[in-house]
């Protein structure tokens, strides 16, 4: 699909949020995406050709205080301000897509997050949402946690390095260099956030009960940065929902990112043709 269609749309507060779009013609499918903390969408495009080439258009766009948004890098004074951006980008889609095509929402670490959120609040418009490393559970000791909470109420504005690193995301020397840079990535974030997060997460888990639509879950085994014995543990949790858990051997942090990252695009790939059934004229 190559080059996205770039746009703007307001969010909460005011927020100038930066969209990119990657049509498919006559799409049978939609994924709306939430990237991850420090990043932005434009590191997507691998996996919007992948879809594209089954017929589904990816919609995605940059977090507050992320890539090309606007808002200071790393902070948000309240966590549902994410869930209001995402609301103003679905407006979006809503307008460019057809009647009857089916959505789904994808998220990605702290955008695995959010996703969650958003869907144990109401999961409509969305027929299904795929999880890859989901910020549910944090990879750090719970002291250092807990101290992360308490400078998020003595000093919520205080900036600190946020831990990631290339070599914590990904096996693939390519994408490592890439990673590093990429003038849009920052490392930084505010106790404030990473408060704002913790809360999140113990929200989500209190409203696990709340999530009754398919779910696909990508957890890479290596993960250094979100808990994967917390998402494995989380995801198989969940009743009353059709959940699909895919341990992914070896990967690091970011699946789409990492050695093998077509395999993984082949997984995301299936789970919505086994939901929008397969591309006209195939096999």
């Amino acid at each position: 699909m190559g080059i996205p269609r770039d746009g703007t749309t307001v969010g909460a507060q005011g927020i100038r949020l930066h969209l990119r779009t990657w049509d498919a013609p006559r799409p049978r499918g939609a994924v709306l995406l939430l990237h991850g903390l420090g990043e932005h969408s434009g590191r997507y495009r691998p996996l919007a050709d992948a879809l594209g080439r089954r017929g589904y258009s990816l919609f995605a766009f940059d977090l507050r205080g992320h890539g090309r948004s606007q808002g200071p890098r790393g902070e948000v004074d309240l966590f549902s301000r994410f869930l209001e951006d995402l609301l103003a980008v679905e407006e979006v889609m809503d307008r460019q897509l057809g009647a009857g095509v089916p959505r789904f929402l994808l998220g990605h670490s702290l955008g695995g997050l959010i996703a969650l959120r958003r869907l144990q609040t109401a999961s409509a418009p969305f027929q299904g949402g795929i999880l890859s490393a989901p910020w549910i559970g944090t990879a750090l000791p719970e002291w250092l946690c807990r101290l992360g909470d308490l400078l998020g109420l003595a000093a919520p504005l205080l900036t600190v390095p946020s831990g990631l690193g290339a070599e914590r995301l990904t096996r693939d020397p390519d994408m490592m260099k890439a990673w590093r840079e990429d003038p849009l990535i920052h490392t930084r974030v505010t106790a404030r956030l990473f408060r704002e997060a913790r809360r999140a997460q113990r929200e989500a888990w209190r409203m696990a009960h709340r999530l009754a639509l398919p779910l696909l879950f990508l957890v890479p085994q290596d993960d250094h940065v979100a808990r994967s014995s917390a998402t494995e543990e989380f995801a198989r949790g969940i009743v009353g929902g059709e959940v699909r858990v895919e341990i992914l051997e070896g990967r690091k942090h970011e699946p789409f990112n990492d050695l093998g990252r077509e395999e993984v695009f082949a997984l995301v790939g299936d789970w919505l043709e086994r939901r929008t059934g397969p591309a006209p004229g195939a096999a």
